[in-house]
């Protein structure tokens, strides 16, 4: 494994998040980190997977060893722990306040819906071989609970062998039995442990559901928005098409009111003129 156990991606990690909200330049400074660390934290759970797979491969052949399963364990607990460092810094990334400009705004916006993306598909591969070393385990551990329920293997042999010491026998099989309840039990509790993870996981996918409830719920206000935005738009270019029309109408019912007057005045002009004269 090449995360060390307690590494979880910088500044943020267990429960610090970001120590104060300032404004402007600083909020953009702390988004650019915190969403580096989930970005990095993503890569390691996705290397972690990819481990633990091979280990879980290990498990039930003769490759299966104290020291391979202890790997596992360790692997599969400290990326569950990672996943829940994860999912707070996702939290706190979510927290911090969308910039003013709206091209940057969008731009969060669509690196925190990459991120919570990246993070649900992390979360789907490393639950995906949670249960499949869940599932080899427990038949392993079934196999060892029945082998050591079981009699002596070697007890017939002995029993048609006369000259056979039935001490030798005795404490040969009380070996066998001591170191198989002693596997059997570091086992069951490996086992457990992996159960509660996989718990834990089951957990961190409800938060993550409800960070993508609330971000598409934002995202249909936002439409919302500019839907209404452009039906007020629609409606005003309507309002003031018509405006334009009554315009012209006035101007053209003045310019024949004008005309009318004008041609009127010649009239009585001409009229004058022809009576005068």
């Amino acid at each position: 494994m090449t995360s060390g156990t307690g590494d979880f991606g910088g500044d943020f990690g267990h429960g610090g998040g970001f120590s104060s909200y300032s404004s402007g330049k600083s909020h953009t400074q702390d988004f650019n980190r915190l969403a580096s660390s989930v970005g990095s934290n993503i890569q390691k759970i996705n290397k972690n997977v990819r481990d633990i797979e091979k280990l879980t491969q290990l498990l039930g052949t003769q490759a299966d060893t104290k020291q391979s399963r202890a790997k596992l364990d360790e692997t599969q607990h400290y990326t569950n722990q990672l996943a829940k460092e994860t999912n707070k810094m996702l939290k706190d990334l979510n927290a911090i306040p969308a910039p003013d400009n709206q091209s940057d705004s969008r731009q969060h916006r669509m690196q925190k819906d990459r991120l919570t993306n990246d993070f649900s598909d992390a979360l789907n591969q490393f639950q995906r071989v949670q249960r499949e070393a869940a599932k080899v385990e427990r038949e392993c551990v079934d196999r060892a609970r029945s082998k050591s329920e079981s009699m002596n293997p070697y007890e017939d042999d002995i029993s048609q062998d006369p000259f056979a010491s039935a001490s030798f026998g005795s404490m040969d099989q009380t070996q066998m039995q001591s170191e198989d309840m002693e596997a059997l039990v570091e086992r069951e509790n490996q086992l457990k442990k992996l159960e509660s993870d996989i718990l834990d996981v089951n957990q961190i996918f409800k938060d993550v559901a409800t960070m993508v409830h609330e971000q598409g719920e934002m995202i249909d206000s936002i439409e919302a928005n500019v839907e209404s935005a452009e039906v007020h738009v629609e409606q005003a270019n309507t309002q003031l098409v018509k405006a334009r029309q009554y315009q012209k109408k006035a101007r053209r019912k003045k310019f024949l009111i004008i005309l009318c007057i004008i041609i009127t005045l010649v009239i009585v002009a001409l009229i004058l003129y022809f009576i005068l004269k």
